[in-house]
């Protein structure tokens, strides 16, 4: 985390209430002197090198290195603190595009395989990759986007990973399912522009090259973010989000655009046969504009590239009876992204008064995959419609036929190695639209 245990400084500035504060200095990690130590034996326990107690005894400004009283917090360096590599493991892969660059020759990356410090990944489009670090955080990459896995390791002081990922293009999500606490090393994500720091969170982070300019989005918990030009960090909750611009200056704090909703859809005329539909939705008055990807899947394995709609609306072509998803989004006038909504449209067949739609999930490449599909009901109850491992020897698209308009959650458990485990979940709305049945 970016700072730990210090005062808040409240500031007036436009947009919504935040506090800044100033950023401890994590080059150093500090120790309290307790009883029957001494500075050479702890700097023999801790640091690396033999000037080590000349460092530490000039870094504390200690006059007699053997006489340090009980009790007092001395700081050591970070960066000669001893330490163990800690790595992260390639837990989704849906295309054989990702590279691992670095070495002297591009590298292929596969499913399960462990990744070390100084990983450059790059993300082809149309792909869906993520990795699992070791304290079980997990990173999404999404299409086209290029990170270094600048810092993995696990020093002797700290209970949990020092972990700092640079963008260096494109945007990534990030879910750290345990809060880091005092005495937890820092979590980082960098752009050139811009540094954030989380303790235990889901958020995300973009940086686009062309105009450098960066975005730190939140979607639970509580996130530091600053320009790299800055001393203090915004903090940041649930559904808030800071946009530092190419100067490395961060602006105000800012409340995300919520999720787009399913308004309407309309006939387009045509010259074909069936005629095309006009999707329309209903968006967050801070909306600039939305981004849109496109699937045939629920799980957007088969996903197209994102593009941008200036308007809240798309025209669907060629619906069948099989769901084609999209996942939308709003972008407010800083470029800050709002949480996705994916929705599901069809031109259904009809069963039993309703009209229905064959719904897609595509598992391949995934390990021993155990499915969970739930229907939810407009009066809160739910009905679980399946709960039960996949056979991908046998087939590796599970396809749901005849599923009724609705709300539906889902979640896939998969085994990527011996000792590693993943999951995906997500949540779509269903419309069908009356078709040649």
């Amino acid at each position: 985390m970016l700072a730990y245990g210090l005062c808040l400084l409240s500031l007036s500035l436009p947009g919504p209430a935040f506090s800044q504060v100033v950023l401890s200095d994590e080059r150093f990690i500090h120790y309290t002197i307790k009883p029957g130590d001494t500075l050479s034996a702890l700097v023999a326990q801790f640091i690396n090198g033999n000037d080590g107690l000349s460092l530490v005894s000039k870094l504390n400004q200690l006059g007699n290195p053997n006489k340090v009283q009980v009790g007092k917090v001395i700081k050591l360096p970070r960066d000669r603190i001893k330490f163990r590599p800690s790595n992260a493991t390639v837990s989704r892969l849906n295309c054989s595009g990702v590279t691992l660059l670095g070495g002297s020759e591009p590298v292929t990356v596969r499913a399960g395989m462990s990744l070390s410090e100084g990983a450059v990944l790059k993300v082809p489009p149309s792909c869906q990759f993520a990795i699992t670090l070791e304290d079980a955080s997990t990173v999404n990459l999404l299409s086209g986007a290029v990170i270094q896995l600048k810092t993995l390791r696990v020093n002797v002081l700290e209970s949990s990973p020092e972990i700092q990922i640079e963008l260096l293009e494109g945007r990534i999500s990030v879910d750290v399912p345990r809060k880091r606490l005092d005495g937890d090393a820092p979590f980082r994500v960098k752009t050139p522009t811009s540094v954030a720091g989380v303790r235990g969170t889901q958020f995300r982070v973009g940086f686009d090259a062309v105009d450098r300019q960066s975005q730190v989005e939140v979607a639970t918990g509580e996130v530091g973010a600053k320009g790299h030009e800055e001393l203090g960090e915004k903090r940041a909750s649930a559904n808030q989000g800071v946009p530092v611009l190419s100067t490395g200056k961060s602006l105000p704090l800012e409340n995300l655009p919520r999720a787009p909703a399913f308004k309407k859809t309309e006939l387009v005329p045509s010259a074909l046969a069936v005629q095309d539909v006009l999707l329309e939705f209903d968006v967050d008055p801070k909306t600039h504009k939305l981004s849109l990807i496109k699937a045939q899947d629920a799980g957007f394995s088969l996903a197209q590239n994102e593009i941008k709609l200036l308007k809240p609306e798309v025209v669907v072509a060629d619906l069948g009876n099989k769901a084609v998803f999209y996942q939308v989004a709003a972008i407010s006038e800083t470029g800050l992204y709002g949480s996705t909504a994916d929705i599901a449209i069809c031109r259904g067949y009809n069963r039993g008064k309703n009209w229905r739609c064959n719904v897609q999930f595509d598992l391949s490449g995934l390990g021993k995959p155990f499915l969970y599909l739930e229907h939810l009901d407009a009066d809160g109850g739910s009905k679980v419609l399946l709960n039960a491992p996949i056979d991908v020897s046998v087939n590796d698209q599970a396809v749901f036929r005849g599923v009724q308009p609705g709300v539906y959650k889902w979640r896939v458990e998969y085994v990527v190695t011996e000792s590693l485990n993943s999951k995906m979940s997500g949540q779509f709305q269903l419309i069908a639209l009356p078709g040649n049945d």
